[in-house]
């Protein structure tokens, strides 16, 4: 039985604020092990975060907003593409190394042949050959080859202009 589907429309927006706040609210110290998964999931950093979070907001306003209004209107649609797959092109030994330490043997193959062909045919990664000989673009990070070898997520982090992430990926 759906118990919202028992409730008036009008009662919905009601049901759900009184749902999502008891989410939010510190369970008692009679439940250790309540106390320990809030704790566990809590966001210790959290006035960093959000001061963080509003710097972030205010560089989108003043700065990166306007210049990628620039950047659009100036560059044309191929340009920003040939731009990405340049970017995306220098990034392809990280992309390597990472495919390598998580033990992805055959990817780490299309890497390198991606990285091969884009860097001599398409021109220093100007224009993605490879994606038209069935080897398609991939991006690794070392946060995810610490994933693959279990290491912890560590705390929610926001920072400046990169935004979020866990203590791992940085």
């Amino acid at each position: 039985p759906n118990a919202a589907a028992d409730l008036p429309n009008a009662d919905l927006p009601i049901a759900a604020a009184l749902t999502l706040s008891a989410c939010a609210a510190k369970p008692p110290a009679s439940d250790p092990e309540a106390v320990r998964a809030f704790e566990k999931i809590n966001d210790p950093l959290e006035p960093w975060n959000r001061a963080m979070l509003q710097l972030d907001q205010g560089l989108d306003t003043v700065i990166f907003d306007p210049s990628l209004a620039v950047y659009k209107t100036v560059v044309p649609k191929p340009g920003r593409q040939g731009v990405t797959n340049l970017i995306r092109n220098f990034r392809t030994p990280v992309t390597l190394v990472n495919d390598i330490f998580q033990g992805e043997g055959q990817r780490a193959g299309i890497t390198m042949g991606r990285f091969v062909i884009n860097s001599t045919v398409g021109l220093l990664g100007l224009f993605d050959v490879a994606k038209h000989l069935d080897m398609p673009y991939h991006g690794e990070d070392f946060g995810q080859t610490l994933a693959v070898w279990s290491v912890d997520e560590g705390p929610y982090l926001y920072v400046p202009v990169l935004g979020p992430s866990g203590g791992r990926d940085i």
